[in-house]
């Protein structure tokens, strides 16, 4: 007679093989765990440059802190890779933090890169333009908002924006959170807070990511406050008061 395979080995092999499909199919119907089990967004460096997902997102020309260019180079590789292979749960924050120095660049606490006076000048730039073009590129690659996002877009608004900044430091805004004027965030008295927007300036073409953390403005004729990070990456500083086009992202 043909050797059979004893009932209770049979059942275990059989629960064992259950369990990993079931686990499986938990992992990858959960889009947390299966953005971090199999991350599809890629941080690559080449010569200075640092590239997510073929596109450049800062090029380092100054070595800063660092003995080369290559070893800061490779620091905010890292740094960026960690961030888009375990992105953070909850609410995510990113913003600037000016020094007399330098200016930090943060995502919840977590530095992901330094600008230097060096960085600004071979850029022909400011510290903090510089710091936020590079962060906001970075931001636009993490909610993947270049390349057919139009998909997840639920509503499209066309009003106007002002801004608000550093006199309102410390105080608290409607999500309980403290105002930071150099994060890239918003207020809107009806879409939910956390909604993620794309606010693009039509005159000139830029574009940069906030979430909603409070409530505004405060004056009817406008759709939305900006803070002044987000006002500046657009270009509607100086103005106070522009026309934006305003995408909610699913």
């Amino acid at each position: 007679m043909p050797n059979r395979m004893p009932y209770l080995e049979k059942l275990a092999k059989g629960m064992t093989i259950s369990l990993i499909l079931s686990l499986a199919v938990f992992i990858f119907s959960n889009p947390v765990l299966a953005n971090r089990t199999v991350p599809d967004q890629i941080v690559t460096r080449n010569s200075g440059a640092i590239y997510i997902n073929g596109r450049k997102v800062m090029r380092v020309r100054h070595s800063g802190e660092f003995s080369s260019i290559d070893e800061r180079t490779e620091k905010i590789y890292k740094r960026l890779s960690d961030l888009f292979t375990h992105p953070p749960s909850g609410a995510i924050n990113f913003y600037v933090a000016p020094e007399s120095k330098q200016v930090k660049a943060y995502c919840n606490k977590k530095l992901l890169f330094s600008v230097y006076p060096s960085d600004a000048s071979l850029n022909n730039s400011e510290m903090l333009d510089l710091a936020l073009l590079w962060l906001n590129q970075i931001q636009m690659e993490f909610y993947r908002l270049y390349d057919g996002y139009e998909g997840r877009v639920v509503n499209r608004i066309i009003g106007l924006a002002s801004w608000y900044g550093p006199r309102f430091i410390g105080k608290t805004t409607a999500c309980e959170e403290t105002f930071n004027p150099y994060a890239f965030t918003a207020a809107h008295r009806t879409l939910p807070i956390g909604s993620i927007l794309l606010v693009s300036n039509p005159e000139n073409g830029k574009k940069v990511v906030v979430r909603v953390n409070d409530r505004g403005p405060r004056s009817k004729n406008r759709e939305i406050d900006l803070s002044l990070a987000a006002a500046k990456a657009i270009g509607i500083q100086q103005a106070g008061v522009d026309e934006v086009t305003i995408e909610v992202i699913e």
